[in-house]
């Protein structure tokens, strides 16, 4: 899909290995994405560990629930994926972190 307005999508940077598990997702809940050409090696620890694929997609980011906190803390960005079911987790750079359902109480 294009995305009509650039400056509008979000960039997430998806592990190709899970590029499928997140299109699938996007796709399921009706956002506007591309998948990018884009592609770089996201290092740990100084050392390559895995090949990530840009995708531009039109999501809200929305607050971080209380619950999702992590310890040790780290910066989490959150969005809200359309149904309002789930949410959509990336590190500050936007990384994907993981897809979680919306925790009791943030249900629209």
């Amino acid at each position: 899909m294009e995305i009509p307005h650039k400056e509008a999508a979000m960039e997430i940077y998806v592990p190709t290995h899970q590029l499928k598990h997140v299109t699938d997702i996007l796709t399921a809940e009706k956002v506007t994405f591309q998948v990018t050409n884009n592609k770089s090696m996201l290092t740990l620890g100084g050392k390559e560990a895995y090949e990530v694929t840009e995708v531009q997609a039109q999501l809200l980011e929305t607050e971080v629930p209380a619950v999702l906190d992590e310890a040790p803390p780290k910066t989490i960005r959150c969005f809200r994926l359309p149904s309002g079911k789930k949410l959509l987790l990336t590190d500050a750079d936007g990384n994907y972190e993981r897809t979680v359902e919306v925790p009791a109480g943030w249900e629209r």
